[in-house]
């Protein structure tokens, strides 16, 4: 499982947008990768995960 994995199942319930910033200074994830984590948890935020 990759960071992009976890952080696209973790955000927003465990991991926070502080926690995807760091993953971004720290070269794991890109901006782009974040604005994919973030657009995909509003599509999903009605469904109970």
């Amino acid at each position: 499982m990759t960071i992009l994995d976890l952080a696209k199942r973790y955000y927003p319930r465990l991991w926070d947008d502080r926690r995807l910033d760091m993953l971004v200074a720290a070269g794991q994830l890109t901006q782009e990768e974040v604005e994919e984590v973030k657009e995909g948890a509003h599509e999903t935020a009605g469904d109970g995960l």
